[in-house]
Order: structure tokens, then sequence, then C-alpha cells
């Protein structure tokens, strides 16, 4: 009977636990009729890997109520056509969106006909929410910033200017907010050139933020400046040689400690990563060496986030060599496959197709180098809108629409567009129209 009760209040717990950090979002836009919608975080705002929280369709009267399990306030987004819908939210709260216009970015999107992704931040209706607070702040900050920014870079009291600033703190009152605040106004004495003091003044012996905007933005200012530096400039070369050489991680954290010069051990690492970051990105320091030292902190550092940023970093992005992604979709003729189709005797080459462009040259060349290879791969079509009526009879053709996250998750970048599967159902390589006759290789 004991073990039944504590069973009974650990799942009471749980459900309480579950329920505090439930947020809402309500949608009524009837543009956005029967659309589908992911909603995402971000696993941090340095490496920008996704999280899906959650999947939801707007009903017919383009209504929807969707509980999103939220820990911490954060930047949430809505990937829609070739756009991403960004918001702030926190937890146990309510957010009412307002959307733009879906036929209207629809509109927009039939001018790039591309899928590389655009933000558009979002409004909410609630006069007393996080994100309106940051978007009225920022407004108000910005038009500040540009004032004042000749001023403030000739190093006229930069404390003069953060104090006019002070008065923006009061939109709001949560934790989030004045740390996002508390940043901001610290670029102000990055304009003015006092850049090393910001480290021990705004970021040492302080909580790591992996998800406050302001916080990683001039982080990543201040740690490119160093990345840039730290492989070629004498004053580093002593620290550079010695990250070279560091195989454990104690060696490693004499290098960081040197870089960051704080007291605070797990900032130094905090900030040695963004650096290890910026050295990938900018391909400043070899990428197996960069690895190497990021799998050191991954395994060993004693702070939980830290570990986390530096796997974040770790986790592989590459499409090639992945299991093709699932679906399940009738074609033209009615009949229903899964992304199974993809696993045949032999290759399957996927051709995104946009049907309301013409599309009869690149039908042709692709037709012409399956007949010169006598039939070596399969092909279907992912064709946007409507069914294209010229194919090939033996190829499989899915009509989808162009907000189906079928075409994001494919990578799709603009039309047309190429993948070719292996015969074991994996991503082989990905092209343009323009790079078709690099597939024969």
């Amino acid at each position: 009977m004991m073990i039944f009760r504590k069973t009974a209040l650990a799942f009471c717990f749980l459900l309480l636990s579950i329920t505090c950090w439930g947020t809402i979002i309500k949608i009524k836009d009837s543009s956005y009729a029967n659309i589908p919608l992911r909603i995402y975080v971000y696993e941090n705002l340095l490496t920008h890997n996704r999280n899906l929280l959650t999947t939801a369709t707007v009903n017919a009267q383009g209504e929807a109520e969707i509980s999103i399990p939220l820990k911490e306030s954060q930047l949430v987004y809505i990937p829609i056509l070739s756009f991403e819908l960004v918001f702030y939210a926190e937890p146990n709260a309510t957010v009412t969106l307002k959307l733009p216009n879906y036929q209207q970015l629809k509109k927009a999107f039939s001018q790039l006909k591309s899928y590389t992704k655009q933000e558009i931040p979002l409004f909410t209706q609630e006069e007393k929410s996080l994100n309106r607070a940051i978007n009225h702040y920022d407004k108000d900050y910005n038009k500040f910033i540009k004032a004042n920014f000749k001023a403030i870079y000739n190093k006229k009291s930069p404390k003069k200017y953060r104090e006019q600033l002070t008065n923006l703190r009061t939109l709001y009152g949560s934790t989030f907010f004045k740390n996002y605040t508390a940043y901001k106004e610290a670029y102000v004495d990055y304009i003015a050139g006092l850049r090393n003091e910001l480290l021990p003044t705004y970021y040492a012996n302080k909580k790591l933020q992996l998800h406050n905007t302001a916080y990683v933005s001039l982080l990543r200012k201040l740690t490119k400046e160093l990345a840039i530096d730290f492989p070629r400039n004498p004053r580093y070369t002593k620290v550079y040689k010695d990250f070279l050489k560091s195989k454990t991680y104690n060696g490693l954290k004499k290098v960081y400690k040197n870089l960051a010069a704080t007291n605070d051990a797990n900032f130094n690492e905090h900030f040695f990563i963004y650096i290890m970051r910026w050295a990938l990105q900018e391909k400043l320091v070899p990428q197996a060496i960069v690895f190497k030292k990021l799998q050191l902190i991954a395994k060993y550092s004693p702070n939980r986030i830290n570990k986390k940023l530096a796997k974040s970093i770790l986790k592989k992005k590459q499409f090639k060599g992945k299991k093709a992604p699932l679906f399940n979709l009738k074609t033209t003729d009615g009949k229903t496959y899964t992304n199974k189709i993809l696993t045949a005797d032999k290759p399957t080459l996927i051709a995104f197709f946009d049907s309301a462009s013409s599309n009869s040259a690149s039908i042709k060349a692709l037709h012409g180098m399956q007949s010169k290879y006598k039939d070596a791969f399969n092909v279907i079509v992912f064709s946007c809108e409507k069914k294209i009526e010229e194919l090939p009879k033996n190829w499989r053709q899915f009509t989808v629409p162009y907000h189906s996250y079928l075409l994001s998750d494919y990578r799709l970048g603009r039309f047309p567009y190429y993948i070719l599967i292996t015969a074991d159902g994996k991503i082989a390589k990905q092209t343009w129209q323009q790079y078709l006759i690099s597939l024969e290789k």
C-alpha cells in the first residue's frame, strides 16, 4: 500500500510539472484554414539545431489552440513556405498570435520560388506578454542606438547612454526580459570599445544562457574577433600551441582560462566553445582538431550546459548518407505509397517540380538521362500544387501543396531540384537543374 501511495504521489508530481510548463498558442485567422503547422524551438541559439515541440492543423474556421511543453522562456518558430514565423513564449502563459495573411505569404513566396528561410517576427494580442514587451523594447532601442551610435562610438560616456535606456526595462517584469535588456545595454559598451570589460562585468559568475537572444548575439560578436585572431595573432602564439598540443580535458582548461581570463571556469569554457564554433564556421582551424577539443568538453565537462552546447556543435547536420525522410502519400493515379517505395533494386531519383512553371526542358533532360542508362534508376516526382501532365508513364507522381513540410524535410532549395536515393533508401546526392549532369558521376 505504501509503495502504491509513493507511486501515485510521484505520478501527481510529474503531472503537475508537465502542467506548469504548458504554454497555449492560439490562432484565429481564416486564411490558415486547414493548414498543417509544426512548432519548433532551437536547441540553442548558437547552432540553431531545431527541436520539434508539436504538430497541429488549423481547423476549417482558421482556429487552433495548441499546447506546447515549454520549460523556459525562449524563441519559438513556425516554418511556413519559405518563411519562419518567430515569437517569444514563456511557460504557463497564453500567446495569441497575429499571423501574416497566408495568401500574402504565398504571393511573396511565388515571387521567390525558393525555400531559403526568412524570419518574420510575429506580434501577439496580449497586452502583457514577453513577445510584445521585446518587440516594443527593440523598436525604441534600435531608434535610440541609431540616433546615438556615433557619439557612443567616439567613447563619449557609454555609462550615460546605458542609463538613458534603463527606463525601457520597466516594460515587463520577467527574469528573461531583464536579462535581455541587460545584454542589449551591454552592447553600448561594446560600441564604445570597452570590450574586455564586458566579460567580467556581464558574463562571468552568472547563469550561462543558451536561449537569450541578446546574450548570444553579444557573445558571438566578442568571440568572433578572438576566433579570427587566435590562430594567427602573435599575442596568442603560446596559447594556440598549447591548444594544438592539448589531448586531455585538464590541458584544455588551461587554454580557455587564458582566452577568457575570468575567474569563472564555467564561463571560460563557454566562451571557448563559442570560439570553436566560429573556428568551424569560418574554417579558421581544421575541423578534425576542433571536433577533438569539443569531444573532450562533451565527455568530461562538469557543467551540464557546456556539455550540451559542445554536443550540439558536434551533431552532424549532413543530409547526405541519412535515411530518406518519411512520407505517406497518394500518387496521381490514386495509389498510396510510403517512403519504402525508395527502397528498391536500383537507385531512385526524386524530382521536385513547380507545376506553375514550364518543366518541359527539365523533364526531357531527365528522361533522356534515364533512357541513356537503360532505366538504371527509377524516377518519382513531387509536383507542387497540381498534377503535371507531360510526365513519362513509368514515373510516379505525387502532388503536394507549397506549404507541405515534406519539401523542407527533403531540403528543397529552389525548383527544379533533384535528390538521388540509393537502393537502400539513403540520400546520395542533391542538386539543382543546372547541375543535373553531375548526377551521372
